[in-house]
This record gives C-alpha cells, sequence and structure tokens, in this order.
C-alpha cells in the first residue's frame, strides 16, 4: 500500500477537530440545555464525542471511502501543547477552555485503477476547546 498525506484526509481531520473543540467543554454535562433545540450537543463519555468526531470525518470523505472509529485517534491537552510523536488512542482528559484537541485518522483510499492498490491517506488537526 502506497502511504500519502492528501486533502480528503486532511479535511476530515479538520472538520473532527472543529467539532470535538466544540463539544469537548460539554463532555459529560447535565446541563437542562443539553441537546434541547438550539442548545449545545453534550457527548456522555469520551466514546460518544469520538463518535461524533467519526460521523464528522465520514461527512468529509464520503467520494473516497469511509473512516472507522478504529481509524480515528483523539486527544485533549493542555494549553500550548498538542500531542507528540506517534499518538494513538482516544484521551480527553484536559477539558477546560483554551485546552488542545487533537485529531488524527487514517483513510483507506481504493481508486478504480485496478493496476493501483489502496492507498492509506492520513490527515491530522488541532483546535482549541471553546
Amino acid at each position: 500500500a502506497v502511504r500519502a498525506r492528501h486533502r480528503p484526509a486532511d479535511h476530515a481531520a479538520r472538520e473532527g477537530a472543529r467539532l470535538a473543540a466544540v463539544e469537548a467543554s460539554w463532555l459529560g454535562s447535565s446541563e437542562p440545555s443539553c441537546g434541547a433545540v438550539g442548545g449545545p450537543v453534550c457527548p456522555a463519555d469520551v466514546n460518544a464525542l469520538q463518535a461524533h468526531v467519526v460521523a464528522a470525518a465520514n461527512r468529509m470523505v464520503a467520494p473516497f471511502g469511509s473512516i472507522s472509529s478504529s481509524d480515528i485517534y483523539l486527544r485533549c491537552d493542555a494549553a500550548g501543547s498538542a500531542p507528540t510523536g506517534a499518538w494513538t488512542g482516544v484521551s480527553c482528559t484536559n477539558l477546560s477552555t483554551n485546552s488542545v484537541v487533537s485529531v488524527r485518522l487514517r483513510l483507506t483510499f481504493t481508486p478504480i485503477t485496478p493496476a493501483v492498490g489502496p492507498i492509506q491517506l492520513f490527515g491530522s488537526a488541532s483546535m482549541v476547546i471553546n
């Protein structure tokens, strides 16, 4: 398989990070406005947040394939820092405003040209939790 950074994966990661930056501060909240019309989306736990990130990323890559939850990694880190190295897994413990949420993903794209095998596309993005 060929490995490459490609725009669809970068756009998907950015959309996932954007959604996570909005929802992370509401993680586990029991505010009465959660889920109400016009109210915030309040994921029950980090797995629910990851599911929302997966859905957002998949909306961006629909013509190219789909991304499974095992191919999306999510981190929330203290303000001024971001994950380093080959981070994997799902961890979101620093939820305060100005913390950083990062999304990294892998998309397997299979072109219609039979001579070319599957291509691994990677994307990542970090945004400040608001």
